[in-house]
């Protein structure tokens, strides 16, 4: 019963992949009309008139196959197929996960763009549009199939209802005008080039504390979505009009991971410059099953990483939220690739990665974890998994945090390994769950996908926080701001002096 309440109540979120995660029938008219008010440049006309868009449907009315299926996705033939994927809905999933799958936030991050220009808020707007319509999924609204309407009853299914929000009715982009006492990133960074300072960091800073709030919402929880019946996919865009945007995409876990976040992002982006967007495949039908614990984990490996074990360490960390807070650290892209050099030249076995330092650096200052657990995607290492489907396709990896803290390689060793975990089967430990020091680490590091349009640059990206100063563990992220630099965010209890990140620290 314990169990049971720890679990129900007191679990904010037992997974994440964040830190930091993103047609058309009948576009042409809108296109047009918006066409006829300004002379929009080619890419644009050309969203209206990609054969990939007139080839979904020729009207939105939530029933034909090809709004349930989209176009790039084959209708099920056969009844077994027909099983897996209900012609009316999206099966999310059906097996363990869907506990963790309700406790995720969802993945929302912004981006900063020089060049901007009327026209490219049109194509954005257009693009947007023309994202919703070519994957339905992104229209609806998730649902709970319990196997009874006791509240402590198990979840059966997480299913989604495409169409509930269409696009015909509902807009899926809001447009906020910039506050007048809200500095433009311009101003920013010509104050700082006057100045001769370092403007990575006031730019950091100022999207932070200033922009950030304005675009980024308040953390909303796959439960969230359930229990309120909201949009599961979004947009949001400032034009400083003066050459300079800020713009955010939110779109909920239980649709997917950072990988299919970016695959959103990306066929935003093909729309806004003319091309046809690579399709996204959300019918996979291992989707339901998988599971995101690796396939080495015995049932006891499960109970202690999710089960009573971890559930009596979060509700002991209950105590601990009012010491944590979102800390953020900006990270110099040339020192950790001139340290990368020196552990390699010091260990000529040794394969590591930018990221690899960086995660060694998180589990240095960390002080209130002993396990960590990072996400790993299972495209193209699972079978029948390809790098094109949707769906929250990941493994955590849990992994002793003081011996990657020792040595940055130990992350590498672990994805080049054959089974491609750190603990063997039946080898998790117990005490670290009990205790509550076990914590998570995202990285986005490696994903670099923007939205952009001709003439436009990305300066900057920033991934939404607002949900770790309330997790009960440790949670860091990693993240790309910009060409030269990294960021991480983190809420740790403790943190510990770090000698390697002072090396490179920015």
């Amino acid at each position: 019963m314990m169990r049971c309440f720890v679990f129900i109540l007191l679990l904010p979120a037992l997974t994440f992949q964040s830190c930091i995660a993103w047609v058309c029938p009948s576009l042409e008219p809108f296109a047009t009309t918006l066409i006829s008010r300004k002379n929009l440049p080619s890419s644009v006309l050309a969203i209206s008139q990609t054969p990939y868009i007139s080839d979904i449907g020729q009207s939105w009315d939530g029933v034909h196959a090809k709004e349930r299926h989209p176009a790039n996705v084959a209708a099920p033939d056969s009844d077994a197929d027909a099983a897996a994927t209900d012609s009316s809905t999206y099966l999310i999933h059906k097996g363990r996960a869907i506990k963790m799958i309700k406790r995720c936030v969802a993945i929302e991050g912004l981006s900063v763009s020089d060049g901007w220009t009327p026209q490219a808020s049109e194509a954005f707007s257009l693009a947007v549009e023309a994202v919703v319509r070519a994957n339905p999924i992104l229209t609806g609204q998730l649902i709970e199939e319990k196997t009874s309407l006791w509240p402590w009853a198990q979840p059966r299914t997480l299913r989604v209802i495409p169409g509930v929000f269409s696009p015909e009715s509902h807009s899926f982009l809001t447009t906020i005008n910039p506050p007048a006492d809200l500095a433009s990133p311009a101003q920013v960074l010509y104050e700082e080039e006057i100045n001769k300072g370092t403007s990575a960091k006031e730019l950091f800073q100022h999207v932070h504390s200033h922009v950030a709030p304005r675009l980024l919402g308040k953390a909303e929880f796959s439960y969230d979505q359930i229990k309120n019946a909201s949009p599961l996919f979004e947009a949001k865009l400032m034009d400083f009009g003066d050459g300079y945007a800020a713009y955010s995409i939110k779109m909920s876990h239980a649709l997917g991971d950072g990988t299919t976040f970016f695959q959103v992002i990306k066929q935003i982006s093909s729309y806004m410059n003319g091309h046809e967007p690579q399709p996204i495949n959300w019918d996979n039908p291992l989707k339901a099953t998988h599971e995101i614990y690796p396939e080495t984990f015995s049932n006891q490996d499960y109970e202690r990483s999710y089960g009573g074990p971890f559930g009596w360490g979060v509700f002991k960390n209950i105590r601990t939220l009012g010491k944590r807070k979102c800390e953020y650290l900006l990270l110099s892209k040339d020192k950790i690739t001139q340290k990368k050099r020196e552990l390699q030249k010091s260990d000529e076995n040794a394969r590591i990665s930018s990221n690899d330092v960086v995660m060694s650096v998180i589990c240095e200052m960390c002080g209130s974890s002993d396990i960590f657990a990072f996400d790993r995607s299972v495209r193209g290492i699972k079978d029948d998994v390809d790098k094109s489907d949707a769906g929250n396709f990941f493994w955590e990896i849990p992994f002793e945090r003081e011996k990657a803290a020792a040595n940055p390689s130990v992350i590498r060793n672990i994805l080049m390994s054959e089974s491609g975990t750190y603990y063997d089967t039946d080898e998790v430990p117990l005490m670290p769950f009990l205790n509550g020091r076990v914590g998570r680490i995202t990285s986005l590091a490696s994903i670099t996908q923007k939205t952009t349009f001709p003439g436009s640059k990305v300066i900057c990206q920033f991934p939404s926080a607002s949900f770790i100063s309330d997790l009960p563990l440790d949670v860091a992220v990693i993240f790309r701001f910009d060409e030269e630099h990294f960021g991480i965010m983190h809420n740790f209890r403790r943190v510990n002096p770090s000698p390697l990140l002072s090396e490179i620290i920015a």
